[in-house]
């Protein structure tokens, strides 16, 4: 079945192509039994291989979006870490879908279809792109029929989660008992003694900065960093003078006679009577006839494909499909349509979807443009080519000539005519108009460039620029000057300072009131009051998290009020003072409020038992793990 849905992706509907299904399953697994034997794949799953392909796409897509994210190369034992990572996601998708469609859960090709279709990801001009749909699933080593089987996977995993939550069961006493939980209401007074303004009167003495400074200085070093010298090769200075000759600008222009020519675009509008298992072919067609008939008297186009047409996403816009042109539908479909005149209606069409009705809207033709109007065009085009043939051989040509000459820039420069560039403070952070390419800083920071008997590869910043750099002087890390940290210094033991005030004050106060003292009697002695928050809820917006959560979880008033302390993540400390407790009151809440907490509820259950079902499957399954596959970690089990 999945084998036609690429030529049915061609079909009569605009269709954006890619299917992101976020399954929404947060699971993991450890431990288990795995048995390792040498293989060319990467683990069978109950006889079922994942392929070292598949294996090798996911564990690099997290790799390089953790070397992203890190800024450099990661540690050995983190891209270990990574490899089990995906491997282990792999085999707990896999033994998943297993599960569900050994269960008997399948999908369709036309909803595979009804699915990808609303993504953006492969839409041109808001219309589905089927160069775009190749190229992007070719850049990432997919199949489209491996990426169309996936998907059917996913969307009868989604079945199941689907079916669990609909099954899930929860009694009126535990509804009523969440609604009491997260619509409760807490009477709150609160005292905050705030870092800052006790850190703005303390007062840090020069003996406290030196010392603090000798116990710590490990903390105030400076970075590492080299001073380095580069060659650079920039796109923008290739071909800068280059014109090409009229020959060369006819050759450009006859060589794809359809860049400059654009084909007659139909627009059509169509009501689709689906053929699927909820409809016959013969129930379908009369369907079809009968709402074809209606439009014969003067019927609503757009209203009748509102109500009738299976095609959900034009149905919402009166069946309107947008302009295309020959090729983009499936032959029955197009044959209809192109043999229509704009305003004109078909009679029921047949494809493998089901039945069309389909109306021509309006009719763009085509056009084309001369080799005199698109001439400046074409000399920017063969100009840009100049420029990248001359960008890759030059880049090619330093290279060489920099491994030749590892210890200096200088006989590359001269061959090359190229200027040598300085930057001081490069750092493992990157730095000043290098950046923070990761592959830079790797080179720059490895032993043979640092110890200057060598210089970086040609490092590609970016698609326009690359370079050759090497190290004129390493400074390693050192100390900084007391001088130039002591405001640091000082900062930092003033914020500390004041952390631990605000702790000892509330917390005496905390201890004064549980030891029989009157909170008010306390306070006023003080010279301090309460601050009145009310009736506070789990979701209150204005009150410190921390506080909030520190009330939520206080026992409830018994006789008298609840009085306690918590520290804040600002470095601050609240004292405060629980009266009273109303439990929320579900008669209270809105209909729709309910429904939308019993869904809530029954997502929560049905995520649960997923979970605990995909744990069960996983730890029952047979995996298999190729011997070589964590052979570069020194172990070969997961």
């Amino acid at each position: 079945m999945l084998q036609t849905i690429r030529e049915k992706l061609t079909g009569w509907a605009a269709f954006a192509v890619i299917l992101v299904i976020a399954v929404p399953l947060v699971l993991t697994f450890v431990g288990g039994d795995f048995t390792v034997t040498g293989a060319r794949f990467a683990a069978r799953v109950n006889g079922e291989e994942i392929s070292a392909v598949e294996f090798q796409r996911v564990f690099q897509n997290r790799l390089v979006a953790e070397q992203q994210a890190a800024r450099n190369e990661l540690p050995k034992e983190v891209e270990a870490q990574l490899k089990r990572d995906a491997l282990d996601g792999l085999v707990l998708t896999r033994a998943v879908t297993q599960y569900v469609r050994d269960a008997g859960f399948r999908v369709s090709a036309s909803r595979v279809i009804d699915r990808v279709r609303n993504m953006e990801v492969f839409q041109v001009g808001g219309q589905f792109s089927k160069p775009a749909y190749d190229a992007t699933l070719a850049s990432q080593g997919i199949s489209p029929a491996a990426f169309e089987q996936e998907q059917q996977s996913l969307l009868a995993v989604s079945q199941l989660q689907q079916g669990l939550e609909e099954s899930s069961f929860f009694t009126p006493a535990e509804f009523r008992r969440l609604i009491s939980l997260d619509q409760e209401r807490r009477d709150v007074a609160y005292l905050l003694f705030d870092p800052q303004t006790l850190g703005a009167a303390i007062t840090v003495s020069d003996v406290d900065v030196q010392s603090y400074y000798a116990a710590n200085a490990n903390q105030f070093q400076s970075l590492e960093s080299a001073n380095i010298e580069y060659l650079e090769v920039a796109l923008a200075d290739m071909a800068t003078e280059f014109v090409p000759d009229e020959e060369a600008l006819h050759e450009a222009y006859d060589r794809d006679p359809t860049r400059f020519r654009s084909d007659e675009e139909r627009r059509a509008s169509h009501i689709l009577i689906a053929v699927d298992g909820n409809r016959t072919d013969p129930e379908a067609r009369a369907l079809a006839e009968e709402i074809a008939g209606q439009l014969s008297e003067g019927g609503d186009f757009a209203a009748l494909a509102a109500k009738h047409s299976s095609d959900v996403g034009s149905a919402t816009r009166g069946g309107d499909l947008g302009f295309a042109a020959v090729g983009n539908y499936v032959e029955p479909f197009e044959k209809a349509l192109f043999a229509l005149n704009p305003g004109e209606t078909s009679v029921p069409v047949k494809t493998e979807f089901g039945y069309h009705i389909i109306r021509l809207e309006e009719l763009r033709t085509g056009s084309s443009r001369s080799f005199d109007e698109v001439r400046a065009e074409l000399v920017g085009d063969l100009r840009a080519q100049k420029a990248q043939d001359e960008f890759y051989s030059l880049a090619e040509r330093i290279d060489d000539l920099a491994l030749e000459n590892p210890t200096s820039l200088e006989p590359v420069a001269r061959d090359t005519g190229l200027v040598i560039k300085r930057y001081e403070g490069f750092t493992r952070e990157g730095g000043g108009p290098l950046g923070t390419n990761s592959s830079l800083i790797t080179a720059v920071f490895s032993p043979g460039v640092l110890d200057g008997s060598e210089s970086t590869p040609l490092i590609e910043i970016d698609e326009t620029h690359a370079i050759v750099a090497r190290v004129a002087q390493y400074e390693m890390p050192s100390p900084k000057p007391l001088e130039l940290v002591r405001g640091e210094i000082i900062e930092r033991l003033r914020a500390q300072r004041a952390t631990t005030e605000a702790s000892s004050r509330g917390q005496t106060i905390v201890r004064q009131v549980q030891g029989g003292k009157n909170l008010s009697e306390v306070l006023a002695g003080l010279g301090l009051k309460l601050t009145e928050a009310g009736a506070l809820t789990r979701r209150t917006p204005a009150v410190h998290p921390d506080l909030l959560s520190a009330v939520f979880r206080a026992s409830r008033p018994s006789g008298k009020s609840v009085v306690q302390g918590v520290s804040l993540g600002d470095g601050g400390y609240a004292v405060f003072e629980l009266r009273s407790v109303v439990p929320g009151d579900p008669e209270s809440i809105p209909q729709d409020q309910r429904d939308q907490l019993k869904q809530a509820m029954a997502q929560r259950a049905a995520s649960g038992e997923t979970g605990a079902l995909a744990e069960q499957l996983r730890e029952s399954a047979d995996v298999v793990v190729a011997s070589d596959l964590f052979k570069d970690d020194e172990t070969d089990t997961l």
